[in-house]
């Protein structure tokens, strides 16, 4: 079931796969909106549209805010209705089924500024819409600028909308439903059947319940590729670098695609520590020496060799990826103790 929780902020605050900016029929938007367009070099909204609908374009102004960006029509003259903003929550839970890349929706609280809607009622329209037609993997966050909004909306008593403590303070949860964990991978096109394993690879956990993200599914043409990148790091669980010789030589050449993850990626990992467990390094290459980056030489790798039980590894990684304790349940002391 689609998962829709409620976050304390600003929507551009956190990245996302598709931002929706609200806009009337008039092509009008307010100063806060006008302000972020200006600053992400995003077109104004076209005039002319109907209460409801929604206009999505390419996201290029930033490389860690959202490959898409969406104008949902929420205002009307000094007005709105919760059927209108029913209907944009269905459009973007729609979006989730147009394109692969858009799994994460962030959006405001549509209709409640100038369109004069209650914001109990704007939730319960967002949410009901989003979650009639969104994949069943999908997540929607309604950022709120005020915290006793929050508060307020904690005092919803309709049990398909209550909710709860989310362990982020400035959270809430609409829904408990359970949020695949989102895996980005990380590879060099070394060749047909490099690519061809990975994708396969990548198709088996997603088989196990694991949002796995991969270029060959999500990065759509026209996308810019660093902010592509960029984005998906940002909103990865966990990361998985399949390492093999020419990804080694890319990665500490700084070379192409690769050149820049390998920035990027380095980065990230120096701000978490070393005790930190988002990466994991998958090592594609038979001699292992050969296919581990220099900034990788101290982390621990699972060595996937050609000649290796392909079905073990599997589930070791999948072990890995889900957190599951390896070690043996801790027994009783001996009588003698």
């Amino acid at each position: 079931m689609p998962y829709v929780k409620l976050k304390l902020g600003n929507l551009f605050d956190e990245p996302t796969d598709l931002v929706v900016l609200p806009c009337s029929t008039g092509g009008t938007v307010t100063n806060f909106v006008a302000n972020h367009l200006r600053e992400y070099d995003i077109p104004r909204p076209r005039p002319g549209m109907r209460l409801g609908d929604v206009d999505i374009l390419p996201f290029e102004g930033a490389e860690n805010v959202a490959q898409f960006a969406a104008f949902a029509v929420s205002v009307k003259g000094m007005s709105s209705t919760v059927d209108a903003i029913s209907e944009i929550g269905e459009s973007r839970g729609m979006s989730t089924h147009d394109y692969d890349a858009v799994r994460r929706v962030s959006a405001p609280l549509l209709g409640a500024g100038a369109g004069g809607l209650r914001i109990e009622d704007v939730v319960e329209a967002l949410s009901r819409g989003f979650k009639e037609s969104a994949t069943e993997d999908a997540v929607l966050t309604i950022f709120v600028l005020h915290r006793n909004v929050i508060d307020r909306l904690r005092g919803m008593r309709a049990p398909e909308h209550r909710l709860e403590a989310a362990s982020d303070p400035n959270e809430s949860k609409i829904s408990t439903q359970h949020t695949p964990i989102r895996v980005f991978i990380s590879y060099s096109g070394t060749s047909p059947q490099h690519k061809e394993w990975v994708a396969r690879l990548a198709t088996y956990l997603r088989a196990n319940g694991l949002d796995a993200r991969l270029d060959q599914w999500h990065l759509r043409g026209g996308m810019d590729l660093p902010q592509w990148m960029a984005n998906e790091l940002q909103l990865a669980d966990r990361v998985i670098i399949i390492t093999d010789s020419r990804y080694t030589e890319r990665a500490d050449g700084r070379v192409g695609g690769v050149g820049w993850e390998t920035m990027l990626i380095q980065g990230d990992m120096s701000s978490r520590g070393t005790g930190d467990h988002r990466y994991i390094v998958v090592v594609r290459e038979d001699h292992f020496s050969s296919g581990v980056p220099t900034y990788l030489k101290t982390k621990y790798c699972i060595h996937w060799a050609s000649d290796v039980d392909e079905a073990a590894l599997q589930t070791d990684l999948l072990k890995e990826l889900y957190n599951v304790e390896k070690a043996p349940a801790i027994g009783e002391p001996p009588v003698f103790v």
